[in-house]
């Protein structure tokens, strides 16, 4: 399956799932342009991205447009986290989770929406497991975060809503649900909380990213053309057993 022609921008492409991502992309054949709040100054096809801020993507989709032309694929990947519980977390920390995670989606899916109309591209929102279901609780885990989960539900929804309102464009648009994946988003997790979330898969061990990236790819490509609007869980069975 290859990607060949296909312009793709993939935001929070600095590190973890989106360097990923970006990678795989590139790897079949895609011209990736990776965007994120990390590069602060266009370097070759690395470009500043805060996904908060609207003119920030109305820069980027201008700089696509001169240096390579319209996309055919969005990867909504950039997000961030606040590990408090509800009553612990602030209207501040709340309001940032969804500004990055929620928001950024939207806005990115609004301004490339011409754009992959144009041509016949889709969309691959990276949402989560914990947008379905919650953290291991008790001994050995720390506090999940409630506006983390509640904003990768937005992104679920949001995925149906714009598959549904986009199809007669020829828009598709389809999110992973990813498991428990070594990434930079979970470094902070002490040892027994990484394995309490480990054992609620049936695979009992975390994801690699290059798993993840090939299911994303798959999402992206011709291969799964009568595909939208889908919520692929990669997550070792964790959603099946929970």
């Amino acid at each position: 399956m290859g990607l060949q022609d296909t312009i793709a921008v993939v935001t929070g492409a600095a590190g973890g799932i989106g360097a990923a991502v970006a990678g795989r992309l590139a790897g079949l054949g895609a011209t990736v342009v990776r965007a994120d709040l990390a590069y602060d100054a266009p370097e070759g096809d690395r470009v500043h991205l805060d996904v908060t801020d609207p003119a920030s993507w109305e820069r980027l989709r201008d700089a696509v447009h001169r240096d390579h032309g319209p996309i055919a694929l969005l990867v909504n990947n950039a997000g961030v986290s606040r590990r408090a519980d509800l009553v612990g977390t602030s209207d501040e920390e709340f309001g940032r989770v969804f500004a990055v995670n929620a928001f950024g989606p939207w806005r990115g899916i609004k301004t490339f929406a011409d754009d992959l109309a144009r041509t016949g591209g889709s969309v691959v929102n990276v949402g989560s497991i914990y947008g379905v279901t919650t953290p291991p609780a008790g001994d050995g885990t720390v506090p999940s975060s409630v506006a983390y989960q509640m904003s990768k539900a937005a992104v679920h929804q949001l995925t149906k809503v714009a598959a549904v309102e986009l199809a007669p464009r020829g828009i598709r648009v389809n999110a992973v649900l990813p498991g428990v994946f070594r990434t930079p988003l979970l470094s902070g997790l002490p040892p027994e909380a990484l394995q309490a979330r480990v054992r609620g898969a049936p695979l009992a061990r975390p994801g690699e990213l290059d798993e993840l990236s090939a299911v994303l790819a798959f999402l992206a490509g011709p291969g799964s053309s009568f595909v939208t609007g889908a919520l692929l869980p990669v997550d070792g069975g964790y959603l099946a057993a929970a």
